[in-house]
């Protein structure tokens, strides 16, 4: 059933990363009028692809995964020509040694003596027959990571790099990230699938994943270039001041400063800036403790350094791990690995290095120099990848608000800021840093998607995406998804227009 009598005549889309720009593909392709407001000169978000001197590089480097075949399908109609698929390897480099991620029981046998095997596999049976003569609350992300994996295996693969990622001890974090990023994994599974003959595996990580073939920024521009060619605009340059409330499905945006600045108005606002922000925009002001908990809503925030680099390939990974606190940068891709149109010639390489920090710490203050020079030091000599004679150049890009941090307090603040946003009829969240939840950009997407049909009269939840009850890159054998998802099945007939129909 579709509720054309509430359907917004203009939406107001603050932020024009994936999500938002999402919204306004699927709002607009069936004739709504949209305004996307950006503060930054391009589009993208924190998916914006850098080009530097013939080199291109993502920030974090995005693939493109899901389940839901429909929204596969809608991809490859945006981005029919320019798709190249990518074989999926990803590993934990630790002590020397070069692990699967997630975990493969065989990887620890095979590179670690037998003494830490005896010991890994002790203490996650010593935690199993706790929890089952004693149950534990789990507590934070220590808890959740033991209960999991045993107090070893938590050590060993997660405790560094969240740490790193984080800038807290993992008993100051959240349980909830951890049941995000590797629910249903364990190593009860993990030895049950390792045991396993080829042909009896229920259950097989992603090999390969699809990717734009210049990069991931291609995604939020197509959808841009499809926004405007409806009639609707995107307005870079163009960041949010205020925005005041003169009623239900009544909103004035204002933006940008000096000559630029400018309002719009409409029935509608669709915000992807962090949730604290947004709250703090609003006019009439919220109460002091809504202020109060959205400034507890933190991110981090990350500098990526780009290596330039005279060799034809480093690693066969996507991405890489380093569990190494010593070791400036926490995650390492190389994008040729993922597209030969990431370089200038074959004989060239890039390593995008990123390091986790948050503004005004050790790291963020260090000039992009410094950051430089401590990457190919670990690069040379510790690990051994790189000679610094292979070294052409860097680009540095400071990017902030990258990932929010689930703290102990974060539900309770996120909850004090949305009881003030839902008294605002007319206001809806979408995205990583809108809705302060840790997606994947596929994840944004989908939920931009969903709520451009749910603006639309569409009865869909759009905040159910990304709340799977198993891991995301696995696949089991006849697996269907059964929330809500972006569908050919509930097009509405008379919208010849739509992009949902296959």
């Amino acid at each position: 059933m579709v509720d054309e009598l509430n359907v917004p005549k203009h939406v107001i889309i603050l932020g024009a990363g994936p999500a938002g720009l999402a919204v306004g593909h699927e709002f607009t392709v069936q004739g709504g009028r949209v305004t996307v407001l950006e503060r930054n000169p391009y589009v993208g978000g924190l998916c914006v692809t850098v080009q530097d001197q013939g080199y291109k590089f993502d920030i974090g480097g995005h693939r493109w995964f899901t389940k839901n075949e429909h929204l596969n399908n809608w991809f490859r109609r945006l981005m029919e020509g320019e798709i190249v698929m990518v074989e999926r390897i990803s590993r934990i480099y630790h002590h020397g040694k070069f692990f699967n991620y997630p975990i493969a029981f065989g990887d620890v046998i095979k590179n670690t003596d037998p003494l830490t095997v005896l010991h890994a596999g002790f203490s996650f049976l010593w935690v199993t027959l706790q929890q089952s003569v004693s149950p534990k609350d789990i507590r934070n992300m220590r808890d959740a990571y033991v209960a999991q994996f045993g107090v070893k295996l938590y050590e060993m693969f997660f405790e560094q790099y969240s740490e790193k990622v984080w800038g807290k001890p993992c008993e100051e974090l959240s349980s909830d990230w951890v049941s995000q990023r590797s629910k249903g994994l364990s190593v009860f599974s993990l030895v049950k699938n390792a045991l396993l003959s080829p042909k009896q595996k229920a259950v097989s990580l992603i090999e390969e994943f699809m990717y734009p073939r210049d990069g991931y920024v291609r995604i939020p521009e197509r959808m841009a270039e499809d926004i405007v060619k409806a009639g609707s605009t995107v307005k870079l340059n163009s960041a949010v001041t205020r925005i005041v409330y003169h009623g239900p499905n009544d909103f004035e945006v204002f933006y940008g400063e000096g000559e630029s600045a400018g309002s719009v108005r409409g029935d509608a606002i669709v915000s992807t800036i962090p949730l604290g922000h947004l709250a703090r925009f609003m006019e009439p002001a919220c109460a002091p403790e809504v202020i109060e908990a959205a400034r507890r809503l933190k991110f981090r925030d990350l500098v990526t350094i780009n290596l330039r680099l005279k060799k034809k390939q480093v690693t066969p990974d996507t991405w890489l791990y380093v569990q190494d606190r010593s070791i400036i940068f926490g995650r390492i891709h190389e994008p040729k690995n993922w597209s030969k149109a990431m370089v200038p010639d074959d004989e060239h390489t890039s390593l995008v290095l990123e390091c986790f920090c948050t503004r005004g710490d050790d790291i963020w203050s260090l000039s992009d120099e410094e950051i430089a020079q401590r990457c190919v030091d670990a690069l040379a000599d510790k690990l051994k990848f790189i000679d610094r004679s292979e070294v052409v150049g860097f680009q540095a890009v400071r990017t902030i608000q990258a990932y929010p941090v689930y703290d102990m307090d974060y539900q309770d603040n996120i909850a004090t800021v949305m009881s003030f946003l839902n008294t605002l009829k007319g206001v809806h969240i979408v995205g990583r840093g809108g809705t302060f939840r840790y997606n994947n950009a596929d994840h944004s997407i989908e939920m931009g998607l969903l709520l451009g049909r749910k603006l639309l009269g569409y009865n869909v939840d759009h905040m159910s995406v990304n709340t799977e009850s198993t891991y995301q890159e696995i696949i089991k054998e006849g697996e269907t998804i059964t929330r809500d998802h972006y569908s050919a099945s509930d097009a509405p007939a008379k919208k010849s227009k739509t992009i949902v129909v296959d």
